[in-house]
């Protein structure tokens, strides 16, 4: 029977036959640390054989894997991998009660490391320095607050961690939790996120006057993902190159006055599902050679079920929304359609299609008043009225108040702007109805 000699608690054991040192270790009560289970992936239980190399089972795929990596020598072995047929001495490198605390505290996935093919997101606000200089403290933080929040929204809608926030800048990841498509969901992040700005952007020109925009990078790179830190601030998050390299495809929306760029290994992974607007070659801050960027306008993303659930008929996209009899317990709903939240309102039997932004400050129609004699619904917010079947403006908001407010603060100029704003129609759309379900209508060029 082989006998191994654990080194630094200076105990030999006996080993059973097909018995691996880590259940030896286990076995007989040696502290030795194994995050992963024994499947080889953690490497928190790995040694070095001192003595009798010879006696060990060849190398297992997951110990050539992490050779190929890390450049070991055939003396560092993993305990979970290893079978001994005669003596041998081995010393545990996880040692103390601090290492085994600072690979045993469990972050967000409890992962000690590894390397793996990610997303990576960057974004950035393009012009809120000069947005800024004109607003309170208060007024700055509530505003990149209220951004965030739509941000991180259209981040994690799409299987996206949030992993830092930089300024006014953002950091995402997608594909760190095994995730399907992560590069598909990065991409569609970034242009939802790009369609919020749009949101956002009559808000922040009725409220201030002015208002900013965004840029996004992404690229699909390999990077070290584990829990990094210490204590309450351990999280999972990435570090490598193709971090540094996402920031810097971010940073070149600057020059080419575009919104969303990618690199070229995440055109590569998904070009299939992609609509390229623009490609441009570029060199880039840091990174040898130049670089093929593209510019990203859509990407297809549709499931086998959207699919399923969308008719093409003279030109209108017809996308299906919900069943009738829903309507009686709620006569106004909300439905995604091609990016857009789309209010449809159940009015004396007939169903009303609008788009859900008010085109004042773009805050949300729903739960408006309707007004069935004016054929009218009022936004709740500002008192602005469309005609709920043409779309045309019925009565527009009086803006004295937001005068006499950025007149307070010194924002005349912009005060007097939102005076003269114009007023603009609310979008609507044709409905049908069909096998029991309310059917939404788009004209193909709005997709």
């Amino acid at each position: 029977m082989a006998k191994i000699d654990f080194l630094p608690d200076n105990k030999i054991f006996d080993s059973e036959s097909g018995e691996t040192i880590l259940q030896t270790a286990s076995r007989n009560g040696i502290p030795h640390v194994s995050a992963c289970g024994g499947e080889g992936n953690c490497t928190t239980c790995r040694l070095l054989v001192l003595e009798g190399i010879e006696n060990c089972s060849p190398e297992t795929d997951a110990e050539l894997s992490l050779k190929e990596k890390v450049h070991t020598t055939e003396e560092f072995r993993l305990a979970c991998q290893t079978t001994v047929n005669g003596d041998v001495v081995v010393r545990r490198l996880v040692l103390n009660k601090e290492d085994i605390a600072s690979v045993s505290e469990k972050g967000v996935s409890g992962r000690l490391g590894e390397t793996k093919q990610i997303a990576i997101l960057f974004s950035d606000i393009r012009g809120f320095t000069p947005f800024s200089e004109k607003l309170t403290p208060y007024d700055v933080v509530f505003i990149l607050n209220r951004y965030f929040s739509r941000m991180v929204k259209a981040v994690e809608d799409n299987q996206g961690v949030v992993d830092n926030y930089i300024g006014d800048g953002m950091v995402a990841i997608f594909g760190l939790h095994n995730e399907k498509d992560p590069a598909k969901h990065a991409v569609k992040s970034a242009l939802e996120m790009c369609s919020e700005m749009d949101d956002m952007k009559p808000y922040l020109k009725t409220m201030y006057g002015q208002d900013f925009d965004i840029g996004v990078g992404i690229h699909w790179g390999e990077a070290v993902v584990g829990d990094i830190g210490a204590g309450k601030s351990k999280r999972l998050t990435a570090i490598g190159d193709a971090m540094n390299f996402a920031s810097r495809v971010e940073s070149a929306n600057k020059q080419f006055q575009s919104r969303v760029l990618i690199s070229e290994e995440t055109h590569d992974e998904i070009k299939d599902s992609l609509v390229i607007k623009d490609f441009m070659r570029t060199n880039l801050p840091g990174i040898d050679g130049r670089v093929t960027l593209y510019e990203i306008e859509d990407i297809d993303f549709s499931s086998k079920e959207e699919k399923e659930n969308e008719q093409i008929e003279d030109n209108i996209i017809w996308s299906k929304c919900s069943e009738i009899d829903t309507f009686e317990k709620d006569e106004q709903q909300v439905f995604k359609i091609k990016r857009e939240d789309i209010l449809v309102v159940k009015i004396d039997s007939k169903f009303f299609a609008l788009n859900d932004k008010c085109p004042h400050a773009y805050l949300s129609l729903a739960g408006s008043d309707i007004d069935m004699k004016n054929e009218s619904i009022a936004c709740r917010w500002h008192k602005s009225s469309f005609c709920y079947k043409t779309g045309e403006v019925k009565e527009w908001m009086k803006i004295s108040n937001f005068q006499k407010m950025l007149g307070k603060i010194g924002l005349n100029a912009e005060a007097q702007e939102i005076a003269q704003m114009e007023k603009i129609p609310v979008d609507v759309y044709k409905t049908k109805i069909q096998d029991g379900f309310v059917w939404v209508g788009m004209n193909q060029n709005l997709e």
